[in-house]
């Protein structure tokens, strides 16, 4: 039977929603998993790949093979330390997987894609599951069914964080300040959070919940202003201090604006 291509869908972790940050200088595996509906694509029906990394116009790796990894992953590739440590900080990386597999005896070839960031280091979060707690004690009695912990629901909530400062022009590696995105992603994964239990445990105010956290979240962003490390020296310095939103003038500048 033929295989619908509209079926085929792609994870490639950092986090799949954003850009992957790559290390400078660091040995990365990176990984990329073919699905065909709810099935990865793996070794023997995954027959053969390469894996090409720009950045910009410049070809960092040309087409090599691709390894075969472990259950639940299709292929991986290793950048070596030598790979990166000589490339200037960008958010101009661009992997490029060409997979050949076979899938119901149909073959197949296809192309994925990710853009990435090459970083000094990795912007990390400073929320635990103690944080939401602190603010809804009987928080654990929402858990989903199946589920221990909400940590699942704290990298989402990360995740869509990041993506937000990237719309905003910000890149996230460069932020100085991580303390001061605290309240924004306690907002956002407590509205994740009183949004999903409005599916298992009905809406009561759960609902009510979910909107006053989704207000929360919008108009901090009014609100966090943080160190941004323009000319990437990794060191705080007199005017760097940024809006997470960066200001949009209609008119003139006021007088004195570069």
């Amino acid at each position: 039977m033929s295989h619908n291509i509209a079926n085929f869908a792609f994870r490639l972790p950092f986090g799949n929603s954003i850009p992957r940050f790559i290390r400078r200088g660091d040995e990365t595996l990176l990984d990329c998993t073919w699905f065909a509906g709810q099935v990865t694509v793996a070794p023997p029906d995954l027959t053969s790949g390469t894996f090409t990394l720009k950045q910009g116009s410049r070809v960092v790796i040309d087409a090599q093979p691709i390894a075969f990894a472990f259950p639940g992953v299709s292929c991986t590739y290793t950048l070596t330390p030598a790979d990166t440590q000589d490339l200037p900080f960008s958010d101009t990386m661009l992997e490029i997987w060409d997979l050949f597999g076979t899938i119901d005896g149909e073959d197949h070839h296809v192309t994925v894609r990710k853009s990435g960031h090459l970083v000094r280091t990795l912007l990390w979060p400073l929320v635990r599951e103690s944080d939401l707690l602190v603010r809804h004690a009987r928080l654990l009695d929402l858990l989903p069914p199946n589920a221990n912990s909400f940590v699942p629901t704290l990298a989402l909530g990360w995740e869509i964080l990041n993506r937000d400062l990237i719309k905003r022009g910000r890149r996230p590696e460069l932020i100085l300040d991580n303390y001061a995105l605290i309240d924004l992603h306690i907002f956002k994964t407590l509205e994740l959070i009183f949004r999903d239990a409005i599916t298992f445990v009905g809406d009561g105010r759960y609902n009510d919940l979910a909107d006053m956290y989704a207000e929360k979240y919008f108009e901090e962003w009014e609100n966090v202003v943080f160190r941004y490390d323009r000319n990437e020296d990794d060191a705080i310095q007199d005017g760097e201090l940024e809006a997470a939103s960066p200001s949009v003038w209609l008119g003139e500048p006021p007088p004195g604006w570069p």
